[in-house]
């Protein structure tokens, strides 16, 4: 079992795949890695679930369009 030093990083290299933050390569080694190590399984379908579980049943707010023209005029670059 990895200690808490490299479950930290595992952790972060996670969040990261799913953010779509990693490059091709350091997706596949941990691919690879969740694949053949049990614990890093178990967190990487933790947090699939968890963020299946927010898009499936989190609402956002409807926004109007007036709001978004409001926010849109006030970043206008000048």
């Amino acid at each position: 079992m990895p200690n808490s030093e490299n479950m930290n990083e595992i952790r972060a290299s996670i969040n990261l795949y799913f953010d779509n933050a990693l490059t091709t390569d350091a997706q596949q080694n941990l691919l690879n890695k969740v694949d053949s190590d049990s614990t890093c399984h178990k967190i990487f379908n933790q947090e699939k679930n968890i963020r299946e579980f927010i898009k499936n049943n989190v609402t956002r707010p409807d926004v109007s369009p007036d709001f978004i023209q409001n926010i849109m005029n006030n970043i206008k670059i000048v």
